[in-house]
């Protein structure tokens, strides 16, 4: 394994990633502009109908221009809404054409989106960073595997929630597998927890965590701002064994 090649691929990762949250946080000014109106003063506040209209076609926009996208919007703290009225302003792809998605906000419902403590909004609203979640298996939206991103939105200097996008994860491995291949086999994108978020070999399949360092391997963190991730490859004889990867 040449040090320029892995060079090449850590650079390309890292574009690709830093390019993804670089699109989001272009979606999150877009979008705050609609809302500086409404949330004027002091909370609750409460998205009119003129600022949904043009959330929604930002949004769509957006997702039109960007194909392997699943959905995207803002999500607020629930605490700074109208309780009457508190809604999510996310859309999803739906077959050639978007569709707003609703999720049921009523704290006293079994069927209450609680979505405050995920890891999506934990770091893009309380640390106040870029933070990628996933993947996971997205029971609410498309019952599929997906990553999330977010990144903290800010109407009028207050935090007032994140700006998110959806990817599908068949669309993140079509990318991420080619750009791992002049690697070999044994090379894998690894999030902040060690998981392996794409990997071009059954034992770095997506989801394994890397619980200790394998023989014959290294890890080279990219180069994205705000965000944690590392390219794991073979550079040695040995292969992964089954007490350095476990799952998750």
């Amino acid at each position: 394994m040449t040090d320029s090649s892995v060079r090449g691929v850590v650079q390309k990762l890292s574009a690709w990633a830093d390019g993804l949250f670089a699109d989001l946080e272009e979606l999150e000014r877009t979008l705050s502009t609609h809302l500086t109106a409404d949330f004027a003063g002091e909370p609750p506040f409460e998205v009119g109908r003129t600022a949904r209209a043009g959330l929604g076609a930002a949004v769509s926009g957006f997702l039109s221009a960007h194909p392997g996208f699943d959905g995207a919007g803002l999500i607020f703290k629930l605490d700074l809404l109208e309780p009457s009225t508190a809604r999510l302003e996310w859309w999803i792809t739906d077959g050639d054409g978007v569709a707003r998605r609703d999720f049921i906000l009523d704290r006293s419902s079994d069927r209450f989106y609680d979505y405050e403590y995920l890891e999506w909004f934990e770091g893009g609203f309380n640390a106040g960073s870029r933070t990628l979640a996933g993947p996971y298996i997205d029971h609410l939206g498309v019952d599929d595997y997906i990553l999330t991103l977010t990144v903290p939105c800010h109407v009028n200097d207050r935090k007032v929630g994140v700006a998110g996008m959806d990817i599908l994860m068949n669309d993140v491995e079509a990318q991420l597998l080619r750009m791992l291949a002049p690697l070999g086999h044994g090379a894998a994108l690894l999030s902040r927890h060690n998981q392996v978020l794409v990997g071009n070999s059954g034992e770095l399949s997506t989801g394994v965590r890397i619980a200790v360092m394998p023989p014959g391997y290294s890890r080279v963190p990219l180069d994205v701002s705000g965000v944690d991730l590392s390219l794991l490859y073979h550079d040695g004889e040995s292969s992964v064994g089954k007490s350095s990867v476990g799952e998750s």
